[in-house]
């Protein structure tokens, strides 16, 4: 899914986090870089915390943020 999710325009990448449905793609998105990448156990906890609607609420809005600055999530993605 990471892999799918960069590879979007940041338009999409911003509509995707939308906070009322982003939470699930935030944490979604970390569980699967973990997956995929260095097997960075932070990643993948705050992957799982993100599932959690109001940390996940507030996550999907700092990656809207660095979405919007950077194009891609960078908020404790690596």
């Amino acid at each position: 899914m990471n892999k799918w999710f960069d590879s979007q325009s940041k338009i999409v990448k911003i509509l995707l986090l939308i906070p009322i449905w982003g939470w699930v793609i935030a944490g979604l998105y970390r569980i699967f870089k973990y997956l995929d990448g260095k097997k960075n156990t932070t990643t993948l906890v705050f992957g799982i915390l993100f599932i959690v609607p109001f940390v996940g609420f507030f996550g999907s809005i700092v990656d809207i943020f660095t979405v919007a600055t950077e194009d891609k999530i960078k908020f404790l993605a690596d």
